[in-house]
């Protein structure tokens, strides 16, 4: 029996926060809680002391600002409030929820490097 050990391929390193998330409004006095992502995906957690409900308004009023399209907002099975908004560059999904002891909130940030290149009909 030969078992070998190392050979699996490793995961896809996520993009730069540069490319994934070029513009990237945080909201009151955020704090890095977790970076992670895939080949094209980059999601940094982060938690604000603000109340969900303050950090969800702070969002809208920036996506109803100049350069931001508020594309989709719902909210998840859990109650957290999930937002898409398209920019120049690439798009911003939220997903805002409060922490299980309700004194902060966390805000997942996820932005993808979409393919630019125009690929011929087939």
């Amino acid at each position: 029996m030969v078992i070998l050990l190392g050979c699996a391929d490793k995961p896809p390193k996520p993009p730069s926060a540069a490319k994934a998330l070029p513009n990237l409004p945080l909201p009151p006095n955020p704090k890095l809680v977790s970076r992670d992502g895939g080949a094209n995906v980059l999601r940094i957690t982060v938690q604000s002391p603000a109340k969900a409900a303050d950090v969800e308004a702070f969002y809208r009023r920036v996506f109803s600002g100049p350069g931001w399209t508020l594309v989709k907002q719902s909210t998840d099975g859990s109650g957290a409030v999930i937002l898409l908004a398209e920019q120049k560059g690439p798009p911003l999904w939220v997903r805002i929820r409060s922490t299980p002891d309700s004194t902060a909130t966390l805000v997942d940030l996820t932005g993808a490097v979409l393919d630019t290149v125009a690929r011929p009909a087939s």
